[in-house]
């Protein structure tokens, strides 16, 4: 393949992996019926993979298959995913070519070893049972910033837009066109807004804003997706050569991406660090430079070269994470067989029991940005630090919709499992609690049935209470889905509210159901 030619096949193949990565976005929050592999970029991330089994202790082979592609990927063409495939990657290629083209990139060994010693801290945080990879997995970090910081303006402005005439007349034209359009609401029912937008978004840009450091600032110091390819593509079967052509002009070292290239002898170069996307091939003047499947080892380093010290230490902050971040959720939960009790703590229908859950959630919020009805939010202190930007139900945002499954659907670790929406009715994530001192029925003696009529498991009864007809809830057709604390006339804090006491996860489908249906039965017979 010629210099030019590879250059723009990696170009493109960039665009088309990353407009890949916003389609199977944008079909999480906006279905058109087509079946989509939505979760495909987090499955398929060994780092998310590889920090989610070992933090769960639990092999799951589907997820081990679905991540040995690129493992393979990289031990025959190095770290050519970071090049050619990583959508965070490419947003950096932009964002500096757009903002940081003069930036004069001066190669660091010492910064290079950063992400090394960031992959140490993350393995052996999940080793000890904590998630740590959340924060620089790079497709985790992308995913999360789209869902929290651009989704919400891009819904608005959607909504904005289905208010122009034109714009919804043609929808209902296409609408009775296209099949795959039938039966589906292009326009989210539910406004998109989310907590900590924000700070997503800060942090994101300023990933980006290292461009002016160095290019590719992100990707060649701190990545630890980028570390963890680096060690697997130590040989790799495609490597760069260097021909007797070569006059040592340096160009290459100059214009490397990652600093891959030794300044003092461009003839050899940190196989660890390459990321193949030939731009020495492209700049060198005497065409001396070419990328080759081959056996030999000349011209390469594969040594990462890693100070033990600062690795050992590294490690250790990874398991001191781990200890204060278990302390710090213990010490904000109360946990009741496997199942964690703090108040507000309610999880989407289908997640693990709690300590299974916080191993294996990655913080992708790709739960958060399918809930059609924006009632799943990022959890902020109520799990603890183990539990952060973990999804958490806040009902008075929005319900657990009873005709959804959409969370355990797009769930990449399966942190959720796979429920069908008929089974929604035996699965409890938590109960309703009338506080009598405000609801208007208990503390009034008005007439109020907003919370019997929106309750779609007829779970509020009437009894007589001193004379008075009032509302109870039935803790066996309780679900804790929240419909009655997002309808409650009462503000701003509703007279019935869900908590988490109710949460049985930890009993398992089959006890579930028999709570929801035998026990019923037996008190009505």
């Amino acid at each position: 393949m010629s210099r030019p030619r590879a250059a723009t096949v990696r170009r493109v193949s960039q665009g088309l992996f990353l407009a890949a990565f916003v389609v199977l976005f944008a079909l999480t929050v906006w279905p058109t019926g087509l079946a989509a592999p939505v979760e495909i970029f987090l499955q398929t991330d060994p780092l998310a993979v590889l920090t989610a089994q070992l933090a769960s202790k639990v092999f799951v082979l589907d997820l081990a298959l679905l991540g040995l592609p690129v493992v393979v990927l990289a031990l025959l063409a190095g770290r050519i995913y970071c090049g050619w495939i990583c959508p965070l990657g490419t947003t950096i290629d932009i964002s500096d070519r757009l903002f940081f083209a003069k930036t004069r990139s001066r190669a660091s060994s010492e910064r290079r070893r950063w992400k090394y010693y960031a992959l140490a801290a993350v393995v052996v945080s999940a080793l000890f049972g904590a998630q740590l990879a959340y924060f620089m997995d790079p497709i985790v970090v992308l995913t999360r910033t789209l869902t929290l910081a651009v989704f919400g303006p891009v819904d608005s402005a959607v909504r904005a837009l289905a208010g122009v005439g034109w714009v919804r007349d043609t929808y209902t034209a296409l609408h009775g066109r296209l099949p795959f359009l039938a039966d589906q609401s292009f326009f989210p029912a539910q406004p998109a807004v989310f907590r900590m937008g924000e700070v997503v978004l800060a942090v994101f840009v300023g990933t980006l804003a290292l461009g002016a450091v160095e290019k590719r600032f992100w990707c060649r110091n701190l990545c630890p997706l980028g570390a963890l390819l680096g060690v697997i593509s130590r040989v790799p079967v495609l490597r760069r050569r260097v021909s007797d052509k070569c006059t040592s002009c340096r160009r290459c070292a100059r214009d490397c991406a990652t600093g891959a290239i030794d300044g003092d002898d461009p003839k050899t170069h940190r196989i660890v660090e390459c990321i193949q996307c030939y731009k020495c091939a492209a700049v060198c003047p005497e065409h001396a430079v070419r990328f080759l499947p081959q056996a030999s080892f000349a011209g390469r380093e594969a040594r990462l070269d890693l100070s033990r010290r600062r690795l050992l230490a590294f490690g250790a902050a990874g398991l001191g994470w781990a200890a204060i971040a278990h302390t710090t959720t213990a010490a904000r939960t109360t946990v009741i067989g496997n199942s964690a009790a703090s108040p507000q703590l309610i999880r989407p229908p289908g997640a693990l029991p709690e300590p299974e859950f916080l191993d294996r959630c990655v913080r992708c919020q790709q739960c958060v940005k399918a809930c059609p009805t924006n009632g799943l939010q990022p959890a902020l202190s109520e799990a603890g630090l183990d539990g952060l930007w973990t999804p958490v139900l806040v009902p008075r945002i929005g319900p657990c919709s009873e005709k959804c499954n959409l969370c355990g659907q797009v769930c990449p670790t399966q942190a959720i499992a796979p429920i069908r929406a008929e089974d929604k009715p035996a699965i409890f994530i938590g109960q309703a609690n009338i506080d009598r001192s405000s609801c208007i029925v208990w503390a009034e003696e008005k007439t109020c049935l907003v919370c019997d009529e929106v309750c779609p498991y007829k779970a509020i009864e009437w009894k007589i209470v001193e004379g008075i007809k009032r509302p109870v809830v039935n803790q066996h057709k309780c679900t804790g889905c929240g419909e009655c604390e997002k309808n409650c006339p009462v503000q701003p804090l509703a007279a019935i509210r869900v908590f988490s006491l109710g949460d049985r996860r930890h009993w398992g489908r089959g006890r579930q159901r028999q709570w929801r249906y035998g026990i019923q039965r037996a008190d009505e017979g």
